[in-house]
């Protein structure tokens, strides 16, 4: 069974968006599931936190999921699985995919590969899908790859998405030298997207891969580059 500890970090940025606080800057507060829970008056109890995947409030619900998840309660998979086919919310579905693939249970695995093919899901939430197969360390990562490329890549995702997708493509491991190849392009290509941020995140990115092909690239890149702000990244 895979540790909570290092995923963990990822789902606290849903749960800021759940405890509805507006922290100030460099002061933000990451809350545990239990004491978002605790917010919601929903006890921590084994038999308390099932019947909580049925809230009526989608935080509750996906919050359920993770403390039992948390919790290693191996014997709450079916209720988990349960809620999920329920489950109408994306995030919702997304964290409890992860809680089941936390508890070993494939069924969590196979409903975020689901999510992250699915152009219908809205880019945010086929890129959580992404991250927690990676942090789960799911077999034949492929088409995950595929997925988060074609986000990437996609002048019609939000930039704060396209960005993250760019940040996801140096994570891969054990990737066939094609695949590899249509990523490095991906990144070249972005040293000329019209936003700042998005050449930035994809040199960033470049230069996290290492890959001596790309030295030309961003040598050109740093040429052509009129903001200086971004010249000093490259």
């Amino acid at each position: 069974m895979r540790s909570i500890g290092r995923i963990l970090v990822v789902g606290l940025l849903a749960l800021q968006a759940a405890s509805q606080q507006v922290p100030e800057v460099g002061h933000a507060k990451l809350y545990t599931y239990g004491e978002l829970l605790k917010q919601h008056n929903i006890p921590l109890t084994q038999s308390a936190l099932v019947i909580a995947l049925k809230n009526a409030d989608a935080n509750v619900r996906y919050l359920a999921a993770m403390k039992l998840a948390e919790d290693k309660r191996v014997k709450e998979v079916p209720a988990i699985r349960e809620a999920l086919a329920a489950e109408t919310v994306s995030r919702d579905r997304v964290n409890m995919a992860l809680a089941l693939g936390l508890l070993g249970d494939e069924s969590g695995v196979t409903e975020l590969k689901k999510t992250y093919a699915d152009a219908n899901v809205i880019p945010e939430f086929r890129l959580y899908a992404i991250r927690y197969v990676l942090d789960l360390g799911a077999p034949n990562q492929r088409d995950c790859l595929t997925a988060a490329q074609d986000i990437g890549q996609s002048e019609e995702t939000p930039i704060s998405d396209r960005i993250t997708a760019l940040q996801l493509l140096a994570q891969f491991r054990g990737i066939r030298a094609e695949e590899s190849e249509r990523s490095l392009q991906l990144l070249e290509k972005s040293l000329q997207d019209k936003e700042p941020v998005i050449r930035t995140s994809a040199s960033n990115t470049l230069a996290r891969l290492g890959n001596p092909s790309s030295v030309a690239s961003l040598i050109a890149a740093i040429g052509r580059e009129k903001d200086e702000s971004v010249r000093t990244v490259f």
